[in-house]
């Protein structure tokens, strides 16, 4: 069993909450004068690691707390998981053709309001599904979105 100071245990237990894992922002509770020896331990003992966003709580780290690590869905993933049919569906469909589909094409498709449209593009095309949108307009035409898409390499 790892020993672990109280501090150790709120930051670790305030990452694990988290869909990332980041161990920032640090919890209210913490005084920020001790974050860096706090952090020089927990890499120490490979609690946590680093990563783009600063440090985010390790395998060892969720052990440590009593708990399994969240396993991660990727992006690739969550497009398999698509139900066919569906309102989501069949707007990727239209964003999908050549011409792509402006915001007033998905909501006569849907039945979806603009700003879920708009809402959809941000959260869920792009934040969890990692699609690339682009959008052009025409000339007397309202604007039109389309899913970028992706090049083999």
């Amino acid at each position: 069993m790892i020993q672990l100071t109280p501090t150790q245990i709120t930051i670790l237990t305030a990452a694990a909450k988290r869909p990332d894992g980041n161990i920032e922002p640090l919890p209210d509770n913490i005084n920020a004068g001790i974050k860096p020896r706090v952090i020089q331990g927990l890499l120490t003992r490979e609690l946590i690691i680093a990563n783009e966003n600063g440090h985010a709580i390790a395998p060892l780290g969720y052990q440590a707390i009593g708990l399994e690590p969240e396993p991660k869905t990727t992006n690739a993933e969550a497009r398999a998981n698509l139900r066919e049919g569906t309102k989501q569906a069949r707007m990727i469909a239209l964003l999908q053709s050549p011409e792509g589909a402006s915001i007033e094409d998905i909501c006569q498709e849907t039945g979806w309001q603009k700003h879920t449209v708009r809402g959809v593009f941000s959260n869920t095309l792009k934040k969890r599904l990692g699609l690339t949108l682009t959008s052009y307009k025409n000339e007397g035409q309202p604007r039109h979105y389309r899913i970028q898409q992706e090049v083999a390499q």
